[in-house]
């Protein structure tokens, strides 16, 4: 049977873990607006994100102060050691959760950097596209032949010629 501490932490912890496959799920949809540019649903997409982002940082600081509570130092990050002490009865289940919790987290980070540098791809291709109809000839607005040197010659000087 567990004590009334460790029901309540595992209560905390499973509203953290519904909150990251919340994140995920939007994060997973996210990537899927970014390769398709819908920029109507990207912009409700990142009001839904904002509101997850708020209640995961709430209930973070909620499971935080509790664990203090129990008088564990380091938090969230001296959870697992706090659950290796545990006994087995109350310890399974408390680790489960725990663990499945820090798998969605670290998916979620994964796909927050994929879609990062999805947007970043996009930022880079968008200012180029600008800089070449303006006529601005920058340093990486440059091509690359087929012997892999680079030929800035090759790029056209300003589309307002043509």
């Amino acid at each position: 049977m567990s004590t009334p501490s460790t029901a309540e932490l595992k209560t905390l912890i499973k509203n953290l873990d519904q909150l990251s496959v919340s994140m995920g799920d939007l994060l997973a949809d996210e990537q899927l607006q970014l390769n398709s540019s819908a920029s109507e649903e990207l912009a409700k997409t990142a009001t839904k994100k904002k509101l997850i982002v708020s209640k995961l940082e709430q209930a973070t600081k909620v499971t935080h102060k509790y664990l203090l509570n129990l008088n564990i130092k380091n938090g969230l990050y001296g959870l697992s050691d706090y659950i290796d002490q545990l006994s087995n009865e109350t310890k399974e289940p408390l680790n489960d959760i725990w663990l499945a919790t820090k798998k969605h987290l670290e998916h979620n980070k994964q796909l927050n950097e994929v879609n990062g540098s999805i947007i970043e791809l996009n930022r880079r291709f968008t200012q180029r596209s600008l800089d070449v109809l303006r006529g601005q000839m920058g340093a990486s607005m440059e091509t690359y032949g087929s012997d892999g040197q680079s030929h800035k010659s090759n790029l056209s000087r300003n589309i307002s010629i043509v």
